[in-house]
């Protein structure tokens, strides 16, 4: 590499870093030590002095070639000082965008700015766009995207599709111990690419709690912990630990470059009926309502009475009104299969969609009942996340 024993080394300062290259007039040499068959060179770098334009990076890379050695801070230790730097608001890139649920939970708090979002569905993308006109919308398949069409970003966060590690999605599709090889199986590998490239200062995901044991959860978190980051996970209780209706149980994980977080759940359950959440008893629409599914309604019951004489376990749930806990509400609840349904005195009709949106506490501005519906029922519970958000931004600022 040209840096013999005895080199004599000048020694010039960067913006960042330094470069050692020889030099004749160089007040410092290279060192050696006796080794079987000659001598190795040594060059010293650790030294207070020669360092100390670089104390403020906690880690420094080293790239040797000819006569030439160069010092700087790593990217991950660039990035880990600007996470500590930052000033807010914190601007947001949100990837499986959705219809919005999940930067709805960041609208209304000053510390965040939403700059960009990525959705492949078309009447998704509609509706996130429709909420946020100023930001930079990409309809695509993330792994289509080159990072380098993202605009700068300092939170990144996203559901991650969980069509092919949830537990009706592994049966439908027989990925059952791989939904790594399903359709969506593969998403976070784009996800960590991006990460991986851009360093930003926190991550949100979330997920299906099956996901957080599955292979793809377990790459994902050891491969942040491996680049540098802080790595909390948890599942999300919203009946029993947040005070919500809808028991949608999920996986969260939080990992931050500078310091480590850990949220505070509420611990807190829901005390509020379903009644709360419905529209009030209307003779002439619910009516119209429990006529207009009750062919399905009876050719549901039939279905499900065989499967029991099967002894499988094919149901739907019907809420009466008292219930301080409910099902989860599937992506494809227009569909009309497993429910739930509201009891009225005229047969069981589903929820409207005025009625998901308070209990998801979020209005969408589409008024197709079906895509309402999937976008509520693959979305997130905004409230929760507004809280997980609000502390968060503290962490961030403190």
């Amino acid at each position: 590499m040209g840096f013999c024993h005895g080199t004599p080394l000048g020694i010039k300062p960067k913006e960042e870093g330094f470069t050692i290259c020889p030099a004749i007039l160089g007040e410092n040499h290279v060192s050696s030590r006796n080794i079987k068959g000659g001598r190795r060179p040594i060059i010293d770098i650790a030294n207070q002095s020669l360092l100390s334009g670089l104390t403020n990076y906690s880690e420094i890379k080293i790239i040797a070639s000819f006569e030439r050695i160069e010092v700087t801070p790593s990217n991950r230790a660039f990035a880990i000082r600007k996470s500590a730097s930052l000033h807010p608001p914190f601007r947001v890139l949100e990837v499986f965008a959705g219809g919005g649920t999940l930067t709805a939970a960041l609208t209304e708090n000053p510390l965040y700015k939403i700059v960009a979002g990525v959705e492949i569905e078309p009447d998704f993308a509609d509706e996130w766009q429709q909420n946020h006109r100023h930001a930079l919308l990409v309809q695509s398949d993330i792994r289509l995207v080159q990072h380098s069409e993202m605009p700068e970003f300092d939170v990144l966060i996203g559901g991650i599709p969980c069509t092919s590690h949830s537990n009706l999605g592994r049966a439908k599709n027989h990925l059952a111990g791989k939904p790594e090889l399903g359709e969506a199986g593969d998403l976070f590998l784009p996800v960590l690419t991006l990460v991986s490239l851009r360093l930003p200062a926190l991550l949100v995901f979330e997920n299906v709690p099956a996901f957080g044991s599955s292979l793809a959860g377990e790459l994902l978190v050891t491969h942040l912990q491996r680049i540098g980051y802080h790595v909390f996970t948890t599942i999300l209780q919203p009946n029993l630990q947040w005070g919500e209706i809808e028991d949608r149980k999920r996986w969260l994980l939080v990992a931050t470059l500078n310091k480590r977080f850990v949220l505070t759940a509420p611990m807190i359950s829901c005390q509020q009926n379903v009644s709360s959440f419905l529209d009030a008893p209307d003779s002439n629409r619910d009516k119209a309502d429990a006529m207009r599914i009750a062919n399905t309604i009876e050719a549901l019951k039939t279905h499900n009475a065989r499967h029991h004489s099967l002894g499988h376990g094919f149901e739907f749930s019907v809420m009466e009104g008292h219930e301080t806990r409910l099902p989860t509400l599937p992506k494809s609840y227009h569909k009309i299969n497993t429910g739930p349904f509201v009891k009225t005195p005229f047969g069981l009709r589903l929820l409207r969609q005025e009625e998901l949106e308070r209990i998801r506490w979020h209005r969408v501005s589409t008024r197709h009942f079906a895509t309402a519906a999937q976008i509520l029922g693959q979305g997130v519970q905004t409230r929760i996340f507004r809280e997980i958000f609000n502390q968060l931004g503290a962490h961030l600022v403190s």
